[in-house]
């Protein structure tokens, strides 16, 4: 599997010396430079590692974070997938990273006026009842470490 490109933050550590923390990020998406600011402000000097092709399985994003030496993965991945990763990865090591994303509203025109650059995007889709393309507008909320996910549930 080859990794996709390699974005480093400015750097704050001392000169000579590697305090840097790596990231793999696993999105087709880019990440927001909200997002990159507060891996930032929590980490310091920071390498975010982007693998924008589709995974095959948990494993596959293990052997990535461990190809490129990253202690954390940040999933844009089904919950599933997500699920079974925040697993797998506990066993490894590697913490998993979640982006809270607030969903804002529903838009039917572009530009939006509440489009705040940094911290939003906005997915393109159609509602299926009426057929009418719909942007679905999210805003960057904080990050958080996954430390399980649990599926509650009861016979049909």
């Amino acid at each position: 599997m080859s990794l996709a490109t390699v974005r480093i933050s400015s750097p704050t550590g001392i000169a000579g010396k590697s305090n840097m923390t790596t990231i793999l990020w696993l999105s087709r998406h880019e990440p927001l430079p909200a997002q990159v600011s507060a891996l930032r402000r929590k980490f310091g000097e920071v390498k975010i590692v982007k693998y924008q092709r589709p995974l095959s399985t948990a494993a596959d994003a293990i052997h990535l974070a461990k190809e490129c030496g990253a202690e954390y993965i940040i999933p844009v991945l089904p919950l599933s997938f997500i699920a079974y990763l925040v697993d797998q990865a506990s066993k490894e090591g590697i913490k998993i990273i979640m982006a809270k994303m607030k969903s804002i509203h529903e838009c039917y025109q572009q530009p939006c006026p509440q489009f705040m650059e940094d911290y939003d995007t906005i997915i393109e889709s159609r509602d299926y009842n009426s057929g009418i393309k719909i942007y679905r507008h999210y805003r960057f909320e904080k990050f958080c470490i996954l430390e399980g996910i649990k599926f509650i549930e009861r016979d049909l």
